[in-house]
């Protein structure tokens, strides 16, 4: 079974996923600093392995944070105009109010 798409997936998915690779790569480079402590004239062995085995979990991460800062700029780009289009109806109203407060003082 394929994994899905990081386009398809929820929020909550994207994080917890984001958060397994983490770990697991976290993990092989713990699992190497462990194994180069017990026998440091394999150290550079265990870490070139980890660097091996945390390579596709680091690049499977970069594509999720990809999508979820894609998403984070969406939300931005609406959350900004949604600020614009009240600021100018906020300033339209005020204009309003001022001309026709105006024309009864006269």
């Amino acid at each position: 079974m394929q994994a899905p798409s990081p386009a398809d997936m929820s929020h909550a998915q994207l994080d917890a996923l984001l958060h397994d690779l983490q770990k697991r790569a976290f993990d092989a480079y713990e699992d190497a600093a462990l194994r180069a402590e017990a026998n440091p004239a394999q150290a550079e062995v265990a870490y070139a392995q980890a660097e091996i085995e945390a390579a596709p979990l680091i690049a499977r991460a970069r594509a999720l944070n990809e999508e979820r800062v894609r998403r984070l700029r969406k939300r931005a780009r609406a959350w900004r105009n949604a600020a614009i289009a009240v600021a100018i109806a906020g300033i339209v109203a005020i204009a309003w109010w001022s001309l026709a407060r105006g024309v009864q003082m006269s």
